[in-house]
C-alpha cells in the first residue's frame, strides 16, 4: 500500500509539475481588485503553424489595457533596422577573414540559391546576430507572422489603451551590446550545423505549443551560442526594467501584457519577479 501510495504521489507530482506549464499566465491577488494576464509570444513563427489560442483572445477582452515590448511604428523599425546593420564602411566581409566570408557566402549560395553578389547586396551590412535570425526564418519555406502585431491589432480594434515597455532604441542597446567577435563566432557555428539549428527551431515551435518555457529558453538562445553576457544585457536588465511598468499597470487596470516567451523564464524571469512581489501566478491551460 505504501507503494502504491508512493507511486500516486508521483503520478501526482508529474501531473502538477507539467500543469504549470503555459504561455498564459494570470495575475492575481497582493491586493489586485482584477486579474491581470501575461503571455509568452514567440518573435515569429510560420504562417501555416501560428495560432492566437481562443484562451488568450479571450483574456484579452477582459483587459483595459495592452502592452507589449516595445512600439510597433514606421520609427521604431527605422532605429531597429539601423541597429542590426553595420556602421558606415563596414560589412560583413571587412569583418571576418576571407576564408569565413567566403563559408557564409558558399553556405547562402547553396541552402538558399542567393550568389554572392545578391548576398553582397541584400544581407552583407547585417550584423552576425541579425543574418544567424534571417537564416532561421528563410529555413521555414514560408511567410511569417508576428505574434505582437496581431495582438496589437486586436487590441487597438478593442479600443483597449495601448503601451509599450521601452522604446525600441533600448531592445537596439541590448543588441549592440553582444561582442561583434561573440556574434561572429555564434554565425560561424550557425552555418555549420544548421541542420541542427533548424531542427532546434522546429523543436522550439513544438515547446511553445506546450507551453515549456525551459526548452523555449534553452533553444532560442542557440543562435547566440548561450552567451552569458548576451542573456544579461538582452533578457536579465530588460526584465528588471520592465518590472516596476508592470507592477504599475496592473494596479491600475486589468492588463494583457504579450512579452517574448523567453522573458518569462528564470530566476530573473517575469513569472519569477511577480511571484516575489507577492503575486500568485496561476497557468491558464492553451487549446490549438
Amino acid at each position: 500500500m505504501k507503494k502504491v501510495f508512493s507511486f500516486l504521489l508521483f503520478l501526482l507530482a508529474q501531473h502538477v509539475a507539467f500543469s504549470q506549464n503555459s504561455i498564459l499566465w494570470e495575475i492575481s491577488g497582493n491586493g489586485l481588485t482584477s486579474s491581470s494576464y501575461l503571455m509568452g509570444t514567440l518573435k515569429f513563427i510560420g504562417e501555416k503553424e501560428f495560432y492566437l489560442p481562443k484562451e488568450a483572445v479571450a483574456r484579452l477582452g477582459k483587459s483595459k489595457i495592452f502592452a507589449i515590448e516595445d512600439q510597433v511604428d514606421h520609427k521604431a523599425q527605422m532605429e531597429l533596422n539601423k541597429a542590426v546593420h553595420f556602421t558606415a564602411g563596414k560589412t560583413l566581409g571587412t569583418e571576418l577573414t576571407p576564408e569565413d566570408y567566403e563559408k557564409v557566402t558558399g553556405f547562402f549560395a547553396s541552402e538558399f540559391k542567393i550568389s554572392k553578389s545578391k548576398f553582397e547586396k541584400d544581407f552583407g551590412k547585417l550584423i552576425p546576430l541579425a543574418l544567424s535570425i534571417n537564416m532561421t526564418r528563410m529555413s521555414l519555406g514560408e511567410k511569417v507572422k508576428f505574434y505582437d502585431i496581431e495582438l496589437l491589432t486586436i487590441a487597438k480594434r478593442d479600443k483597449l489603451e495601448t503601451y509599450s515597455l521601452e522604446g525600441i532604441e533600448r531592445e537596439s542597446q541590448a543588441i549592440q551590446s553582444f561582442p561583434m567577435k561573440d556574434q561572429e563566432a555564434a554565425l560561424l557555428h550557425s552555418v555549420s550545423n544548421f541542420e541542427t539549428q533548424k531542427s532546434e527551431y522546429k523543436k522550439l515551435e513544438v515547446a511553445y505549443l506546450r507551453g515549456d518555457l525551459d526548452k523555449v529558453f534553452e533553444y532560442s538562445l542557440h543562435p547566440t551560442e548561450n552567451n552569458p553576457l548576451f542573456i544579461e544585457e538582452f533578457y536579465t536588465k530588460r526584465n528588471l526594467e520592465w518590472f516596476p511598468k508592470v507592477d504599475k499597470m496592473i494596479n491600475s487596470k486589468s492588463a494583457f501584457i504579450a512579452v517574448g516567451v523567453s522573458h518569462l523564464e528564470g530566476d530573473k524571469g517575469l513569472l519569477n519577479l511577480l511571484r516575489q512581489k507577492g503575486y500568485t501566478l496561476t497557468p491558464i491551460p492553451v487549446t490549438h
